[in-house]
């Protein structure tokens, strides 16, 4: 898989040597949050407008989980931000108990209770992703990740495939077809709301701005804005 903060003069998804002191939201991630696949805003763009707080995108297009645990390490303590963590579509975990710890490491490090974990946007029918293919129509249920997700996180998580799902056509003013309610009784997120032309995974502007609405309301039933 394969970005919008640039004002460190850092390259796209590199943090700055010295982290500063001022509140942000730092998002972690891989090219979902890096943006890949929109003709126009990434969803850290449209979070910031939503909130009024600066946001750092750090996400890296193929990066596995391992590697932006290791970059945001690096970046340092993040104890006056709030972090925004989505990671493990490309690998680095051999467990789903693996890449928890992983998720609880990065959190740990940063020194912050303020965080939002978005679960994987790809479809459970879908065979290039690694969550767990399954032919059954599971709908708005939990996979088994997601369900694994929701116990080790409880109201941190968004669980994007499903927000996607119920929320991200009525965000973006768009009607619902035929094709959108069978793919939704599958499990499976609307073609309107992804990049087909890219790959059965990635969001367009579309997708990516209902993600920003999706965490944007996880932080404002936490508290954080």
């Amino acid at each position: 898989m394969q970005g919008s903060d640039n004002t460190s003069g850092a390259a796209p998804g590199e943090a700055p040597a010295v982290n500063t002191p001022a509140v942000e939201i730092n998002a972690w991630g891989d090219s979902i949050t890096e943006g890949y696949g929109s003709d126009g805003d990434t969803y850290p763009d449209v979070l910031e407008r939503l909130t009024g707080i600066p946001v750092r995108n750090f996400g890296v297009g193929g990066e596995e989980s391992v590697d932006i645990l290791a970059r945001s390490i690096r970046y340092g303590r993040q104890e006056e931000d709030i972090l925004v963590i989505q990671m493990g579509d490309n690998g680095g975990w051999r467990n789903l108990d693996e890449l928890i710890e992983q998720y609880q490491t990065l959190i740990r490090e940063a020194g912050t209770e303020r965080y939002i974990i978005i679960s994987s946007t790809d479809d459970p029918d879908d065979f290039d992703q690694i969550w767990g293919y399954t032919k059954q129509k599971v709908g708005l249920e939990d996979t088994p990740y997601e369900a694994k997700y929701r116990e080790a996180f409880g109201d941190h998580l968004l669980a994007g495939r499903k927000y996607l799902i119920e929320h991200g056509l009525a965000i973006n003013g768009l009607s619902e077809t035929e094709e959108d309610r069978a793919r939704a009784e599958r499990g499976d997120i609307s073609l309107q709301l992804r990049n087909p032309e890219v790959d059965n995974t990635h969001l367009n502007e579309y997708g990516y701005t209902a993600l920003a609405h999706g965490v944007y309301e996880t932080g404002k039933m936490l508290g954080y804005w």
